[in-house]
């Protein structure tokens, strides 16, 4: 399960900027994966996981800010194409891979 922060904090005003920052440190430290400017990504291993992150993360909400929580499946994300440009992007290296047992 995948969860992607898209947000819009406000930051006209130093105090704005702070709560701006201070939101995207959560992120980080929860190990979103920063994917654009206010594109946050990071995976769960499952949904109750995703839920629970997303609760704790709900209350780190700036007062004036705007945040869309999505959650998708490994084979939804999988499905995702990026660009720079014209050129295809390959997906980050860190991604989790998928582990055989025997």
């Amino acid at each position: 399960m995948w969860v992607l922060a898209v947000f819009d904090v406000p930051t006209t005003t130093l105090e704005a900027r702070r709560a701006y920052t201070q939101y995207r440190d959560e992120l980080l430290k929860e190990n979103f994966a920063q994917l654009q400017y206010s594109v946050y990504l990071r995976h769960c291993p499952t949904m109750a996981a995703a839920e629970a992150l997303i609760a704790r993360m709900r209350y780190r909400i700036p007062e004036d800010g705007h945040v869309v929580y999505f959650l998708l499946t490994d084979k939804q994300y999988g499905m995702t194409r990026e660009y720079i440009g014209k050129q295809q992007a390959r997906k980050k290296p860190d991604e989790p891979k998928q582990i055989e047992l025997f």
